[in-house]
Order: structure tokens, then C-alpha cells, then sequence
């Protein structure tokens, strides 16, 4: 048996961390009462989801032997575009970014790192207090999904990388 490129074993391996990270927030958040603290594991779970496909992004970068210093998935195809090639990994990943569990992730993740305007315009106080604390965190989370969909989606993620990775070792 042929030995494991140690760049590879790099990339798988931080790859399967993020998805480690991912379940632990999904369990710290399912066993906390606390509705701040149930946001707070969600949202870290959503950005180790996040961070998953960046850092498969990353494996398959140096799969195909790519120059790239931060892939996505339009600038992978396009490099291998330009010699010629085609990666249905990363067909597959387009298409789950435009309609799938993936967009959902990605949905999510940009949810995350936006804040709510008019939540925010309506808890504000009318006093000019610069000193004054609001609690932002409870302040809307309608949007953010409960751990059950972020854990099926660390899930399907998890399924979709295992069988694209079996794909890869067959060539």
C-alpha cells in the first residue's frame, strides 16, 4: 500500500477537526438551558460547518495540484478549466451551493455575520447614553436554525465528503 501524501493527510485532517468542532457545539448547545449560551454553540457550529467546506475546498486545491491560496469553488473550476479538466467534486459542490443542505449552510453562515437592523432600531433606547449595554444576542434569532437541522446538516456534509473523497482515491 502506497504511503498517504502527508500534505493530503494535512488537509483531510483539518477537515475532519472542523466537523469535530461542529458536533461539539451541536452537543454543548443541545445539553445548556440558557437561551444566549444555545445561540452562542449554534452559531460556533454553523461557523465550523462554514469552515468545513472551506477547508474541503482546501483538499481538493491540493488534490488537482492548484496554485491557489484561498479556493472557492469558482476559482478551482476555473484553473482546472484552463487545463482541460473537470472535477465532479467540485460539480457537485456547485450544484449543492446553488440549491441543497450546502446553500442552507452557506445561508446560514452569511446570517451569522449580518446584523438586524430593524431589531436592533427597535430595542435601541431613546436616551443618548453612550454607556449603555443592549443584549444583542436575544435580541432576534428567529433565523437561526436549532441544533437538530445544524447536526443533520454536519451530517450531510460529513456523507457528502466521505463519498467524494472515495471518488478521489479511486482515480
Amino acid at each position: 500500500m502506497a504511503q498517504k501524501n502527508p500534505a493530503a493527510q494535512y488537509y483531510q485532517e483539518r477537515t475532519n477537526q472542523k466537523l469535530y468542532f461542529c458536533r461539539l457545539a451541536c452537543q454543548a448547545a443541545g445539553e445548556t438551558a440558557d437561551k444566549q449560551l444555545y445561540q452562542a454553540h449554534c452559531e460556533n457550529a454553523i461557523f465550523h460547518l462554514y469552515g468545513t467546506f472551506l477547508a474541503f475546498l482546501q483538499e481538493l486545491n491540493q488534490y488537482y495540484e492548484l496554485p491557489l491560496m484561498a479556493p472557492t469553488v469558482l476559482e478551482i473550476q476555473s484553473a482546472l478549466e484552463a487545463r482541460t479538466q473537470i472535477s465532479p467534486e467540485i460539480n457537485r459542490l456547485q450544484q449543492l451551493q446553488e440549491a441543497g443542505f450546502l446553500a442552507d449552510i452557506l445561508h446560514a453562515y452569511e446570517r451569522c455575520l449580518q446584523p438586524n437592523y430593524d431589531a436592533a432600531q427597535q430595542a435601541m433606547p431613546k436616551v443618548q447614553d453612550k454607556d449603555i449595554v443592549i443584549n444583542v444576542v436575544t435580541m432576534s434569532n428567529r433565523w437561526l436554525p436549532d441544533e437538530d437541522s445544524i447536526r443533520e446538516w454536519r451530517q450531510q456534509l460529513l456523507d457528502l465528503i466521505d463519498s467524494l473523497r472515495e471518488g478521489m482515491r479511486s482515480y
